[in-house]
């Protein structure tokens, strides 16, 4: 009886070293899961907000190329009575006039799509990313650029989920590097793209 007592005191140290061992490797494992998962979630908010900014775009061409048609059937019909009999001088002017109120109403959309893409005359949201970070010089989560970006450039209606597409595209292009602590990501400029005086990054 004694001889089992002592052998199952002796096995203990053993059992608890494994158990501690185990435990470890759960809490690992764990966190290494937690750091996938959260690195999906934000990949997946990417990818949905690209999904939105391309349909957004193929609706702005849709719309365009309707107007084009409708603009080239009405142009067809007019030019019928035309053909058919002399059209008297005022008519021909108010033809001119339809003709390009037509051609600016056409133009419009396109000129809006690209002013809206390109956030007006003023440098690209890449340009404004890549001069925060240049300035700062340590490590920004893209909350923290967002954030800087709306306090300086109120008008240009920044949204998180573009500047933090935009940094990831970057990331991709070599201008950014990415780091992480724990399951925050922070980007930094990279040390050409600060040397460079903070110029226009091409796509």
């Amino acid at each position: 009886m004694a001889e089992n007592q002592d052998e199952t005191t002796s096995l203990r140290p053993l059992y608890a070293a494994r158990l501690a061992e185990d435990l470890k490797r759960n809490a690992e494992e764990q966190e290494r899961l937690s750091s996938e998962a959260a690195a999906i979630q934000e990949k997946l908010e990417t990818l949905r907000h690209d999904q939105a900014l391309l349909v957004t775009m193929q609706q702005a061409l849709a719309g365009a190329e309707g107007v084009g048609e409708v603009t080239s059937a009405g142009t067809a019909k007019a030019s019928l009575p035309h053909q058919a009999a002399p059209v008297p001088q005022t008519g021909k002017v108010r033809t001119s006039r339809a003709r390009k109120t037509t051609s600016a109403t056409k133009a419009a959309p396109a000129a809006r799509s690209t002013h809206a893409l390109k956030g007006g005359d003023g440098p690209t949201l890449r340009d404004l990313v890549v001069s925060h970070l240049s300035r700062e010089g340590e490590p920004r989560s893209a909350l923290e650029v967002t954030d800087a970006l709306i306090g300086a450039h109120p008008d240009r209606g920044i949204k998180l989920t573009v500047v933090r597409s935009t940094l990831e595209a970057m990331v991709a292009k070599g201008h950014v590097r990415r780091s992480k602590q724990g399951k925050s990501v922070f980007y930094t400029a990279d040390p050409a793209a600060a040397a460079a005086g903070q110029q226009p990054v091409t796509a």
